[in-house]
C-alpha cells in the first residue's frame, strides 16, 4: 500500500513537473518573439506549395523592357526566383553570393536548365542598378554566356506586393533606417507556374540541396540520367523538419535491386540464347556422323 502511495506521488510530482516545463517553455518563446528587434517583427516566408503565381503581373526587366512575369516561364525550364534589391546592406549580398558560389559546383545552368529571377523589393530601383547588380553575380559565377537566363527584375509597389502575398514572402520598409527588412528565400517553381519548393539562402542553406530542388521544380525534365532515374523512382526526399533533401534507403535498395535484376537478365538472356540455338545444331551433326557411320559399316 506504501509503495503503491509513493509511486501515485511520484506520477503526480511528475506530471506537475511537465506541465510546469510547457507554461515555462511557452512563456520563454514569446518572451524571445517579444524580444525580437522590430527590424524582424513582422517579417518571414509562409510556405505555399503548389501555389499558382500570378503570371499577369508586369515588371521592367534589367534591360529597360517592359514584361509580364509570365512571359520568364514560357521557355518550359524550372525558375529559381528570390526577392532582394541592389541597395540591400547585407542579406542580399550573402544570399546572391551563396548562390552563385553553390552554381559552380553543380552543372545545371542558368539559360540552359533553368532560370534564375530576382525581384527587387524597392520600386524606386532603376533599370540601371538592375544590370549592374546582374553583371556583378554573373561574374562571381563564372559563367558570362549564362546572362541570358539571370533575369532582375522592377516594378511598383502593387506589383511587387502581390507577387511576394502569392509567394508567402513578408518583408516591410524601415523608414528611419531606409532600408527593406526580409527574409533570406529561394523559391523553386515548376515550369507552369507553381511553387514547388523554397530554400533557405543564408547559412549553407543551398549546400547539396540547390540541385535536387531544381529537379524536383524541373518534374525530371532537366539534369542527368542518374537525376532522372533519382527524380521518377522517388528516391529524392524532402524533410520538411531540416529543410533539407535527404535519400530515401528503402527506396535506393528497391532500385538496386530492380539494377541487379536487370543485369542478371542482361547477362543470362544472351547465353540461353546462344545455348538454344548451339543444341539443334548439335543434334544435326550427331545425326550426320551417325548416318556416315552406318554407311561406312554397309
Amino acid at each position: 500500500m506504501k509503495s503503491r502511495n509513493q509511486l501515485r506521488n511520484l506520477l503526480f510530482a511528475l506530471a506537475w513537473l511537465l506541465a510546469g516545463w510547457g507554461i515555462a517553455a511557452s512563456a520563454f518563446a514569446q518572451v524571445a518573439l517579444d524580444d525580437l528587434p522590430d527590424v524582424a517583427q513582422g517579417i518571414g516566408v509562409t510556405q505555399k506549395l503548389g501555389q499558382d503565381l500570378p503570371m499577369s503581373l508586369e515588371f521592367e526587366d534589367d534591360k529597360n523592357r517592359f514584361i509580364q512575369f509570365g512571359e520568364l516561364f514560357k521557355k518550359n525550364r524550372p525558375v529559381l526566383l528570390s526577392f532582394n534589391y541592389s541597395n540591400c546592406p547585407k542579406i542580399c549580398v550573402v544570399q546572391l553570393q551563396n548562390l552563385a558560389t553553390e552554381l559552380q559546383n553543380i552543372d545545371l545552368v542558368p539559360g540552359r536548365d533553368f532560370e534564375i529571377v530576382s525581384v527587387s523589393l524597392d520600386p524606386t530601383e532603376q533599370s540601371k542598378q538592375l544590370a549592374e547588380t546582374k553583371a556583378k553575380y554573373v561574374t562571381a559565377y563564372g559563367d558570362l554566356d549564362s546572362a541570358k537566363g539571370w533575369h532582375f527584375l522592377r516594378g511598383d509597389k502593387a506589383n511587387i506586393s502581390a507577387l511576394a502575398d502569392a509567394c508567402g514572402f513578408k518583408y516591410k520598409y524601415i523608414p528611419a533606417e531606409r532600408f527593406y527588412s526580409h527574409p533570406a528565400a529561394f523559391i523553386f517553381c515548376t515550369a507552369d507556374g507553381r511553387i514547388s519548393r523554397y530554400l533557405d539562402g543564408l547559412e549553407g542553406g543551398l549546400d547539396r540541396q540547390l540541385r535536387p530542388a531544381l529537379i524536383e521544380a524541373g518534374r525530371g525534365e532537366i539534369g542527368s540520367l542518374k537525376d532522372k532515374v533519382l527524380y521518377f523512382s522517388g528516391c529524392y526526399i524532402f524533410d520538411a523538419t531540416t529543410g533539407k533533401y535527404s535519400m530515401s534507403a528503402i527506396r535506393l535498395m528497391r532500385l538496386a535491386g530492380m539494377g541487379t535484376v536487370v543485369c542478371l537478365l542482361v547477362a543470362i538472356v544472351p547465353y540461353w540464347v546462344r545455348r538454344s540455338h548451339a543444341v539443334p545444331h548439335s543434334s544435326i551433326d550427331s545425326d550426320i556422323n551417325a548416318t556416315d557411320e552406318r554407311s561406312g559399316e554397309s
